[in-house]
């Protein structure tokens, strides 16, 4: 045993070791080209150093932080197929050195037809080295014999399932989708769903959900951001725009006189100011803004994408070209993205002080809308829209998009011949039934936390 951890580790050290070898190489041999071609052509900037610094700030931290992170955040989700990703990132990586050769030392013709590529090839290699780090390089030995116990070890009926649909039932009760279940599997959603219904005829099931905790306040917002959360994708932009816009504000405090002093206030007030109107307009609309926090893995993401931002934003080459030859800063560009993506994150951060709720019985009221014709998620879609709850707060809770929640709206409504959240609560109030507290006031979700 002690001889397989030995080799098991091993060869993760050898694995290290080439991921950095090859991103020294593809570090050095665009910069000693650089430097060779310079050379040839007599110029005065034929500097190693140089060629090696432009590389390394403009390509090698950047777009191999965010990589890395991105690939550490949905490691999940692509550790299966990470020998794919191994095999793209030496496929790219062969490629990106060819065009190189052909650059630096082919025909004028030659060089016309190729250079197009060496750019793209340059960032694609960038990306999938990084993204080799989490998934090939820092991933833990495989250790089988401590395997984690099954969730179905012990139930009445789990020694009748077959492989394929025990598999199919732990992907399941893990947070997999029936798509990511069927992706991961190599079958169609629509298999998912069969060995799925044959699994709980097996258990003497209703739902998989049956097998799963229950939790008070399922559909409640969870306190801190993931990377699969809806409000990812804003805090993310935002995160991009912050980077160039810290960037943009260490030139302008270099600028002299009244203007650079101007241009350091209107920088830091495009940073702080969104923030500042979303506070002062909560107020006005008796509302609360909810500390929210951010899982680590998101953090992560969010820190390489402010560095990529203010490495990026701090280069000459920043430049977008707007309206024919008018050069405009990426930094400026990234001050109304940053706004408008505060507006995107608001919905995720304003919650009620108070509410008048209406109190139903929710797993009655799920089971009545299935025996009305609507699907399972359906049904606690629309019971969560006859609780009162927004759709950030649906969102969050049941792990949908915003799509998803207005589509099944329209169609619960359509199916149920009722037109407002209203008309559908009085609904399920008549045929269902209300639990004893309802129609009271209770503070939010925040203040009932704060005060546990």
């Amino acid at each position: 045993m002690e001889k397989d951890v030995v080799t098991r580790w091993v060869l993760r050290v050898l694995r290290a070791g080439a991921w950095a070898a090859c991103g020294v190489a593809l570090l050095l041999v665009p910069a000693l080209g650089e430097v060779a071609l310079n050379a040839t052509r007599q110029m005065a900037d034929a500097s190693l150093a140089t060629s090696v610094t432009f590389y390394l700030w403009t390509n090698a931290l950047p777009l191999g932080l965010v990589a890395a992170a991105l690939a550490h955040a949905f490691s999940g989700r692509l550790m299966a197929h990470r020998r794919r990703v191994l095999i793209a990132a030496l496929v790219v990586l062969l490629a990106y050195f060819g065009v190189c050769a052909v650059w630096f030392a082919g025909s004028i013709d030659l060089v016309a037809r190729v250079g197009w590529a060496k750019a793209p090839l340059r960032y694609a290699a960038w990306c999938l080295w990084g993204a080799v780090l989490p998934l090939w390089v820092l991933a833990a030995p495989e250790n089988r014999s401590c395997a984690a116990s099954s969730p179905l070890d012990g139930l009445p009926g789990a020694e009748r399932l077959t492989e394929r649909e025990r598999e199919i039932v732990e992907l399941l009760l893990t947070g997999s989708t029936a798509a990511q279940a069927g992706e991961a599997l190599g079958i169609s959603a629509s298999s998912v769903g069969t060995y799925r219904a044959r699994a709980c005829e097996k258990l003497g099931l209703a739902s998989i959900d049956e097998l799963l905790p229950p939790e008070a306040g399922s559909a409640a917002p969870s306190r801190s951001f993931d990377v699969t959360s809806p409000a990812a994708w804003p805090l993310s932009v935002m995160a991009l725009c912050a980077g160039l816009i810290l960037a943009c504000l260490s030139r302008v405090s270099s600028l002299s006189g009244p203007s650079g002093s101007l241009g350091v206030v209107a920088v830091f007030g495009t940073l702080v100011g969104p923030w500042a109107v979303l506070v002062v307009g909560a107020r006005f609309r008796n509302l609360r803004v909810r500390a929210r926090l951010v899982t680590g893995r998101l953090g992560l993401v969010l820190l390489a994408l402010v560095l990529f931002g203010l490495l990026v934003g701090g280069s000459d080459s920043a430049q977008l070209e707007l309206l024919g030859h008018l050069m405009v800063s990426a930094s400026l560009v990234a001050m109304p993205v940053y706004v408008a993506c505060m507006a995107w994150l608001a919905p995720y951060l304003l919650w009620p002080c108070s509410r008048e709720t209406t109190e139903l019985d929710e797993e009655r009221c799920v089971l009545y809308l299935r025996g009305r014709g609507a699907g399972e998620l359906q049904a606690r879609v629309l019971t969560e829209i006859a609780l009162g709850r927004s759709t950030p707060e649906i969102c969050e809770g049941l792990h949908v998009a915003r799509g998803t929640v207005n589509a099944y709206r329209a169609q619960g409504y359509e199916l149920l011949g009722v037109h407002t959240s209203r008309e559908l609560e009085g609904l399920l109030a008549r045929d269902v039934g209300r639990v004893p507290s309802a129609g009271k006031t209770r503070p939010s979700a925040e203040e009932s936390e704060t005060s546990v």
